[in-house]
């Protein structure tokens, strides 16, 4: 596991901490961003089990999605293991470990009028825990109006939401609460973009709701979000949204080690 290209400070910790969402410049190189890309490439053209056309029919564009990709396809797995994205996690999250939770593609094509709804992470997934974490990586330059948004502090506030479909008008229910209308009261919401270049990751606690516009510029907009987890989290059973590619044999309350989610780091001897 390569340790990162870039000096994370103590003040980028803090801004995770108190806002639930920062962004850090540079950090991944060129190398990793070729490589990703023609990964990419190789799944839209050759998508998983669990991809998903996010595109409504009739709808102009194209809203790509795939998970677990790392289990199939050897570059992204190289990415897991060998990049510097664990060692990123646990300076944000203060953990002596990181368990690689999955990771999660993200595509917009020019012009794709799909909008990413208001979300918080967590109530969809099979974790409980608070150091919980996704890296959001630009492998394309993403100008700030089409970027993710984010409400900072929201991850503090206190509040489980039910999950948002992407795509569709289904409803779930996780025993939460109906994620208010943002968009119809931005003005009262302290809302974090970032205009990004290829290398600039936006990271985010799984609690923080954020969500992202449209893509009505004339680039492409695809990014790699890899989810990590931390020394508190546990494994949670959640029977709304599946969202796992296989069983990974846990009970709930066990921790996560296991093959599906493997422990890719450790806080090194002499520091611990």
């Amino acid at each position: 596991m390569a340790e990162p290209v870039i000096d994370i400070s103590d003040a980028d910790v803090a801004a995770y901490d108190r806002d639930g969402v920062v962004c850090l410049r540079g950090a991944f190189d060129a190398g990793w961003i070729e490589r990703l890309r023609g990964a990419v490439e190789h799944n839209l053209a050759n998508p998983g089990p669990l991809s998903q056309t996010f595109t409504k029919p009739g709808q102009p564009g194209r809203f790509h999605g795939d998970k677990y990709m790392w289990t199939f396809d050897d570059d992204f797995r190289a990415f897991v293991f060998d990049s510097p994205g664990a060692a990123i996690a646990a300076r944000l999250m203060g953990s002596e470990k990181v368990n690689f939770f999955f990771d999660h593609l993200l595509v917009k094509e020019p012009g794709t009028a799909e909008a990413t709804p208001w979300h918080q992470d967590q109530p969809y997934w099979c974790v409980d825990g608070w150091q919980v974490i996704s890296i959001w990586l630009a492998l394309d330059p993403v100008p700030a109006e089409v970027s993710p948004q984010y409400i900072r502090g929201s991850h503090r506030w206190g509040k489980w939401y039910d999950p948002a479909s992407f795509g569709s008008d289904r409803e779930y229910r996780s025993g939460g609460e109906k994620m208010p209308d943002i968009d119809a009261a931005r003005d009262q919401y302290d809302i974090a973009s970032f205009a990004l270049e290829p290398g600039d990751v936006i990271v985010h606690q799984a609690l923080v709701i954020h969500g992202a516009p449209a893509n009505a510029s004339n680039g492409r907009r695809r990014g790699l979000a890899t989810r990590w987890l931390g020394d508190d989290v546990r494994y949670a059973v959640r029977e709304a949204v599946p969202q796992i590619i296989r069983d990974p044999g846990l009970k709930a309350g066990d921790r996560m080690d296991c093959e599906l989610f493997p422990v890719v780091w450790r806080q090194p001897a002499e520091a611990a």
